[in-house]
């Protein structure tokens, strides 16, 4: 059976999460903190798990500098949660050390599954690399290109003989796959990729 610690400022969540985690039987929530002081405590007495699911924002010590602290004290693989998944988050959670970064509004299967892939040495987010280079079809390749070469949707359009609503949806479904909001934060990625 695979040990959790929780760790989360809101109540509501930590409760709700360990009421879903106790449904498996794989799983056992050993203990559920309010903040990131209280984890370091806690790690710093002994105590360990098999994973960590960690908050990204907390007042106090925020998630990736709790992160930080663990790394100090522990090599223990760490489950960002979050109400907002970005780019940016994604990025900064890989380069901490941690093993990905899951929504609060995750359904059952999927949570059960990611806290006990990361508990067996498993990352969600080199699988979310993968996935994403996979994912791109020859012709969103050339507009992402175009993209990282600053083309305006009118240049694009012009030079793929596409109408621009074409290219904002083939945009769009782009920016989809690459987990941004905008067109700076998907240059940033795809140079990241190492695709350009």
């Amino acid at each position: 059976m695979k040990r959790v610690l929780l760790v989360d400022d809101q109540n509501i969540v930590l409760q709700g999460v360990a009421a879903l985690l106790s449904v498996s039987p794989e799983l056992e929530v050993v203990a559920a903190l309010d903040s990131g002081e209280a984890c370091i405590d806690w790690l710093n007495s002994g105590e360990r798990a098999d994973v960590i699911l960690l908050d990204m924002h907390m007042p106090g010590i925020k998630g990736l500098d709790t992160l930080k602290q663990i790394r100090n004290i522990a090599d223990i693989p760490v489950l960002f949660l979050t109400t907002f998944d970005d780019a940016y988050l994604r990025q900064q959670s890989a380069e901490h050390g941690a093993r990905g970064l899951l929504h609060k509004n995750v359904g059952l299967e999927e949570l059960v599954s990611s806290v006990l892939k990361v508990a067996n040495g498993g990352s969600l987010l080199a699988e979310k690399g993968k996935d994403t280079l996979g994912a791109i079809t020859p012709r969103e390749d050339e507009i992402a290109k175009a993209l990282v070469e600053g083309k305006t949707n009118k240049e694009i359009a012009s030079a793929q003989n596409l109408s621009p609503g074409t290219v904002r949806n083939y945009i769009s479904n782009l920016f989809s796959k690459l987990g941004v909001r905008n067109r700076s934060e998907a240059v940033v990625k795809l140079k990241k990729l190492g695709l350009f």
